[in-house]
């Protein structure tokens, strides 16, 4: 079954606080962390990643915390779970540069193809979906 990692759930949960509760001001990790329910370690390690691919920003000192970057309409859902997960394939093999090694059916494989449209479709669905729809 396709489904969301925790992280990119996470991300989401907490591009949503941030994008409804800034109001122009800096939200900290453990504000978000402890209203959204979320592993206070782990939200860190997501919220780092999302400033590395410029999608929010970080302020440091007493008011320091996050603010989003982008304009919710802006974001894809595909930007985002690019940045905390780094791929996004339906199976090992979907992949430029895929060897047996990922697969050992990879070159004699007949289901590639057909899957391979349908992780296209997917990518076409989260790159037109874009935060704001979430909020």
């Amino acid at each position: 079954m396709l489904k969301l990692s925790k992280s990119t759930e996470y991300a989401l949960f907490a591009l949503k606080y941030l994008a409804n509760n800034s109001n122009g001001n800096s939200i900290s990790t453990k504000e978000i962390s402890d209203s959204m329910n979320i592993p206070y370690n782990l939200l860190a390690k997501i919220m780092q990643k999302l400033v590395r691919h410029k999608i929010i920003k970080s302020q440091y000192g007493k008011t320091g915390g996050y603010s989003i970057n982008v304009p919710p309409k802006n974001l894809s859902l595909k930007d985002i779970i690019n940045a905390v997960d780094q791929k996004l394939q339906i199976t090992d093999c979907m992949y430029e540069g895929a060897t047996e090694n990922d697969c050992m059916r990879l070159n004699k494989c007949e289901i590639r193809n057909p899957l391979h449209k349908i992780q296209n479709k997917l990518i076409n669905v989260l790159h037109s979906t874009n935060l704001e729809e979430l909020i």
